[in-house]
Order: structure tokens, then C-alpha cells, then sequence
């Protein structure tokens, strides 16, 4: 009875976990919908200290500067920093920015797919695995 009850307990955090990851997922389709790729430059590596699990780390953001379709120039800090930087002064890379909002630009990496990623395939993984061993189990205590 208790492997019944733990096994349910993990299909139900894979539940929630493919929920979750459906979410992430949404909220990045959306995100993407309306913005325009473009190349822009990072003209700056902002230090930032952030309070980790394991004390305080400083993590580097790059300022990357773009033009716009308009011709108008902006300069935006990345969301995503890192320790050490993925950026050095003068990489062009791909951001993507909405034409109506050109100040709310991301750069176009890996990081932006990777929560929903994990989220989904842990969440697949965790419900098939304990659905199967909770169908196996029930089949065993019907016997």
C-alpha cells in the first residue's frame, strides 16, 4: 500500500512538473510572437551580486546595443547572467525585440527553451516511469 501511495505521489509531481513545463512553454510562444530578430552587440559586461545557495557570487550581464528596423538605437541589459560570462565586449549575437516595445529585447539563446525543456522531460519521464511501476503494482495486488 505504501508503494501505491508513493507511486501515485510521483505521477502526480510528474503532473505538475508537464504542467509546469506547458506553462514555460506558453509563456515563451508568447513572449516570440510579435518580436523581429536582429543583431546586436554587447557593449558592456555589467557585475551584478546575487545571493546563491552558496553565499554571495557575482554574475556578469551584457549590455548589448541594437538598431532597430526604425533606424532608433537602444541598449538593453540580458536577463540571464553568468559566472563566468557567456559574453565578451564586441560579440554580435541574435536578440529579438518587439517593434512596438523595442526596449523589452532578449537574446535569442538556448536559455530561453531551456525551462520548459526540463520541466516537460522530467515531468514525461516521471509520469511514465511511475505510471508504469503504479500499473504494475495495482496488476500484482489484483492477483
Amino acid at each position: 500500500m505504501t508503494t501505491l501511495i508513493s507511486l501515485s505521489g510521483l505521477l502526480v509531481v510528474g503532473l505538475g512538473l508537464l504542467i509546469l513545463g506547458w506553462q514555460a512553454f506558453i509563456n515563451t510562444s508568447q513572449r516570440m510572437k510579435n518580436t523581429v530578430a536582429t543583431q546586436g552587440t554587447v557593449v558592456e559586461i555589467k557585475p551584478r551580486s546575487v545571493n546563491t545557495n552558496s553565499g554571495q557570487r557575482t554574475f556578469f550581464y551584457p549590455i548589448v546595443e541594437f538598431r532597430t528596423a526604425t533606424g532608433e538605437t537602444i541598449q538593453f541589459e540580458s536577463e540571464a547572467g553568468g559566472n563566468p560570462s557567456a559574453y565578451q565586449i564586441g560579440d554580435r549575437i541574435e536578440i529579438m525585440y518587439n517593434p512596438d516595445q523595442p526596449q523589452t529585447a532578449f537574446i535569442n539563446s538556448w536559455e530561453l527553451w531551456l525551462p520548459y525543456t526540463l520541466f516537460l522531460g522530467t515531468g514525461g519521464l516521471l509520469l511514465i516511469v511511475s505510471g508504469i511501476a503504479l500499473l504494475s503494482a495495482l496488476r500484482a495486488l489484483f492477483r
